[in-house]
């Protein structure tokens, strides 16, 4: 991959952080917005280590160089705000996208600032006496979700291959998760016949230690969350809110839901995570038009964290740190 071109596709070209034009572009950024999972973090969700699991400060001193240069770092994931506010104290940092775009967290403990994104939830009355989009008193998105009875629809809907992603309900507040093999058409059907406008999201395979799924060709984690939110239009808001020149942001992960960020951001850097073609194709053939939004790409050599490493060292040194 040294030295440009890596993967040619019908809509774009992925290039490495290596060359001169991807220096020209890196230099511009002020501001990250980063998946943690398989991006940032080395597998099980690990920050002091390599992605090979062996002990490693790079991403640290990474991270500590991007904020003394005076880059802004914003998490942005499918983790819940409780592991949120805990790795933005611990990282030194201070805004947390998280739920996959519907919870936005500014600054942490009794100070924090917290909002719901709910997309085409705004317009929904969810009972009499409340205007459009206003929730019930003391009832989370998430207990409407479960409320609604469509966790119990899907599941017997698609017997031993769809179950929800325990321990962590008790945790959400927007979106709920499942996990399993499911087929889209049917999957569809029942989330249009349910009382609240919702969609499921794919966010990739996942391998549970333990579960009770059969005949599942592999496992994904479905998120279950208000239709019209996601990471991308979460991003896009808060570089609306910022006023930020597009070229001045850059997004990067490691799936199809983190490509979808980088079409509101100047550039996008794949996290190699071995299945380059496989994510990009998969993110074309969703996206369909949408993906001519994408700003420059780029793929990095080394996998999550070392992939991560290697985009800051070279952010750091087209920048003139390094």
């Amino acid at each position: 991959m040294k030295g440009g071109k890596v993967l040619s596709t019908q809509k774009n070209t992925l290039a490495s952080l290596t060359t001169s034009e991807a220096a020209s572009v890196l230099k511009k950024v002020t501001h990250i917005y980063t998946d943690l999972d398989g991006t940032l973090f080395a597998p099980g969700g690990r920050l002091l280590a390599a992605h090979d699991g062996t002990p490693s400060v790079a991403t640290a001193q990474a991270l500590v160089a991007l904020k003394q240069t005076g880059v802004e770092i914003i998490l942005v994931t499918g983790r819940n705000r409780d592991q949120g506010s805990e790795i933005l104290r611990l990282l030194n940092l201070n805004t947390f996208i998280g739920e996959l775009g519907c919870v936005i967290q500014e600054g942490f403990g009794a100070t924090a600032h917290v909002e719901y994104a709910l997309g085409d939830w705004k317009d929904f009355v969810f009972a009499e006496g409340l205007a459009p989009g206003e929730l019930p008193a003391g009832v989370t998105p998430a207990k409407l979700i479960e409320q609604s009875g469509v966790i119990k629809r899907l599941i017997e809907a698609f017997p031993g291959q769809l179950e929800p992603h325990n321990p962590y309900k008790a945790t959400r507040e927007v979106t709920l998760m499942l996990r399993g093999y499911v087929e889209r058409e049917e999957l569809e059907r029942i989330l249009n016949e349910c009382s609240l406008p919702l969609s499921l999201l794919d966010n990739g395979v996942i391998h549970p230690q333990k579960h009770t799924l059969v005949d599942c060709p592999e496992i994904h984690i479905y998120h279950l969350m208000p239709r019209g939110t996601s990471k991308g239009s979460a991003v896009l808001a808060d570089v609306a809110r910022r006023g930020l020149l597009r070229e001045q942001t850059l997004a990067i992960g490691d799936a199809i839901g983190d490509m979808e960020v980088g079409e509101h951001t100047g550039s996008f850097v794949l996290v190699n995570g071995g299945a380059i073609e496989t994510v990009v194709e998969g993110y074309y053939a969703a996206r369909g038009d949408d993906a001519e939004k994408l700003g420059t790409l780029f793929v990095t050599e080394g996998k999550t964290a070392d992939g991560w490493a290697e985009f800051a060292n070279a952010l750091l040194a087209a920048k003139g740190v390094l």
